[in-house]
């Protein structure tokens, strides 16, 4: 078992992607939004030149979205990138992973040296964390997602304030636009950092997009440890365009909003654990792993891919994970899954 391995592969062996019908990755299925297609095509021309090594134009978009100072960014291309960015210029010695969570927290500590130790979530109190007993825990780092990856889970902005008042904190909050609430980007300071995925809503994963808000002495600091060119000429002018697309954001919350009660209707009907959504995706749980492996391998051959969960730390093969879609790629799925527990 790959321990760091992702949903979203539709590749085969020889590097062509496949028509899947992907759920095992968390994508905003409306985008991207025709404003990004159309900044698209009319820069391609311009990949023949490098890219604004300080992105001045998209960090004037992020800082007036956001509400934050441009001198506190740090642009990236991808979320995933800062946590690697983040280890090896601040070599913590001790990093407290709640899990099950992001598996690339885990593996961007490692490459840097620095030791992990699990704070493992129960499935008793539905993965939910625990503030008073985390900060019982000795470490020099702690990185949380705000809404948690798988689980959903989604602490409050005073819980995060709580714990980086007392230990470094690394908060990844790259789900976080798909609801309209409180970020903590503006409690960034000396003890948090948060960051955020631009790919995730704006369906850019293929470009690699985000930022990072930091103090801003910090900010200088990791800014001069990145590529210089980290965001390409197109994810920036894609990026752009994305941002200014309120229209886009309003219709994807309101997507979200119906289809996700929808779902999770679907859902109940079948003889699965469902643990209550936030965003677009559910954690759910079947009774056996053989049970998860028949429901995997059925659906991938109808071309329908879903997320296993047993190389998170914290959870195993019976764990399950899905996007949420379109009404009819949703139905397609829930069909399918109806089909296979009716056949078992």
């Amino acid at each position: 078992m790959n321990k760091f391995r992702h949903g979203g592969n539709i590749y085969n062996s020889q590097g062509a992607a496949e028509n899947f019908l992907d759920f095992s990755a968390n994508i905003n299925p409306l985008g991207p939004s025709e404003k990004v297609l159309q900044a698209l095509q009319e820069n391609l021309r311009g990949v023949v030149n490098y890219p604004d090594a300080n992105a001045t134009e998209l960090k004037n978009a992020i800082s007036m979205r956001y509400k934050i100072p441009a001198e506190n960014l740090i642009l990236l291309n991808g979320a995933a990138e800062f946590f690697y960015l983040y280890f090896q210029v601040l070599r913590p010695r001790k990093v407290l992973i709640p899990v099950p969570t992001f598996s690339e927290y885990e593996r961007a500590a490692r490459a840097a040296g620095s030791e992990v130790e699990y704070f493992f979530l129960r499935e008793e109190d539905n993965f939910q964390l625990d503030t008073e007993k985390i900060l019982q825990q000795k470490c020099d780092c702690i990185i949380l997602g705000r809404p948690n990856n798988p689980t959903g889970n989604l602490i409050s902005v005073a819980e995060v304030k709580k714990i980086s008042e007392l230990v470094p904190t690394v908060l990844d909050e790259s789900f976080i636009d798909f609801l309209k609430i409180e970020s903590a980007k503006s409690f960034a300071g000396k003890n948090l950092v948060v960051v955020q995925s631009l790919t995730k809503i704006f369906a850019l994963p293929g470009l690699r997009l985000g930022f990072a808000v930091a103090e801003k002495n910090l900010a200088e600091k990791f800014n001069a440890a990145k590529d210089v060119w980290n965001v390409n000429f197109l994810a920036q002018k894609a990026g752009v365009a994305a941002l200014t697309d309120e229209k886009f954001l309003t219709d994807t919350r309101n997507w979200l909003e119906v289809e996700k009660k929808f779902f999770v209707e679907g859902l109940k009907n079948l003889p699965v654990k469902i643990f209550a959504p936030t965003v677009n995706f559910v954690l759910l749980k079947v009774s056996t792993e053989k049970i998860a492996e028949k429901i995997l391998n059925q659906l991938r051959a109808e071309k329908i891919l879903l997320r296993s969960c047993e190389n998170f730390v914290g959870l195993d093969g019976r764990f399950l994970r899905s996007a949420i879609r379109s009404r009819e790629e949703n139905i397609l799925l829930l069909d399918a899954l109806r089909k296979i527990f009716q056949d078992w």
